[in-house]
């Protein structure tokens, strides 16, 4: 009778193998729905861990994986002890869905680390935590992965700034300027001003056309020409440099970056500035073509 147990048995791991839901290879790696495991284990498909609902004081065992609690009281969650067997690795991820505080406490004598080692955790209401054991049996046995908020909360994006202004080229009315030194020049066209109604972080993408409009001397290098993002008068150090190629050649600078702004009226404006002339001396002119600031904040 043994024997034809040991047949079965061996007929079914044949064809489970052949048929890819279970297999193993020379580097005894193990695969469930894969021929061919890559790693350790290797699992084509999905995983499923334990769920479960507490409402009180609990002490997390061997099948515990993902653990909400949602009772009507502050409450204490408390990890097993590492000489409870080898518990390296073990993964415990715990949501807090109640409107009260959640502790998850170490054992006696064991610690949880995170930015120190520390004796408890406390998760707030709404916020998640993911623990995994060092295995280690004394000290700092468990290390806090993650702890963040899960709530969800809508949001909408509102304009900030939107602003426009273009020309043509050959238009009489463009506005022109010169870069006599070394020294920041203002673009015409590109102040200008807005409010916010509250305080918040905006994200400002700026798009900027210059055409030159001076033929430069036989000498001329293809210098590069720096602009920068001014707000409130003070430089922000969000800037682009670029190279004019060629005689009369256009400049294009495109720059981004987040900005927290506090509520009320604001300024903008961008400067432009010489930056490297490969030491020759010139003035160049530029005609403005074309200014964009687009800026949106959540709220």
């Amino acid at each position: 009778m043994e024997l034809q147990y040991k047949k079965y048995f061996i007929l079914l791991f044949l064809f489970a193998s052949a048929t890819g839901s279970f297999a193993q290879n020379t580097a005894i790696n193990t695969g469930i729905n894969t021929k061919n495991p890559g790693s350790r284990l290797t699992v084509n498909g999905s995983v499923a861990g334990d769920y479960k609902i507490i409402t009180g004081n609990t002490v997390l065992g061997y099948t515990d994986y993902y653990t909400a609690y949602n009772g009507n009281a502050d409450a204490m969650l408390h990890l097993p002890p590492a000489g409870w067997g080898s518990l390296k690795g073990r993964v415990y991820s715990i949501k807090n869905t109640s409107n009260y505080m959640l502790t998850v406490i170490a054992p006696a004598q064991e610690t949880i680390y995170g930015t120190a080692n520390m004796s408890s955790v406390t998760v707030p209401p709404g916020y998640y935590a993911k623990l995994v054991s060092r295995g280690t049996v004394t000290g700092s046995t468990w290390e806090l992965l993650a702890i963040m908020d899960s709530k969800v909360t809508s949001v909408t994006v509102k304009k900030a700034l939107d602003y426009a202004y273009g020309m043509e080229r050959e238009s009489s009315n463009i506005s022109a300027f010169t870069l006599s030194d070394s020294n920041p020049t203002l673009i015409p066209e590109s102040q200008t001003m807005f409010t916010m109604p509250v305080a918040s972080p905006v994200i400002l993408n700026v798009a900027v056309g210059l055409a030159g409009d001076v033929l430069y001397p036989s000498y001329y290098k293809s210098p590069y020409f720096r602009c920068e993002i001014i707000i409130d008068g003070v430089a922000t150090n969000f800037f682009q440099i670029v190279q004019q190629h060629y005689l009369q050649s256009s400049l294009q600078f495109k720059i981004s970056g987040v900005f927290n702004l506090s509520a009320g009226p604001h300024g903008i404006w961008l400067n432009i500035t010489r930056w490297n002339d490969l030491g020759y001396v010139y003035v160049p002119t530029f005609k403005v073509l074309s200014v964009v600031y687009d800026g949106v904040y959540l709220d």
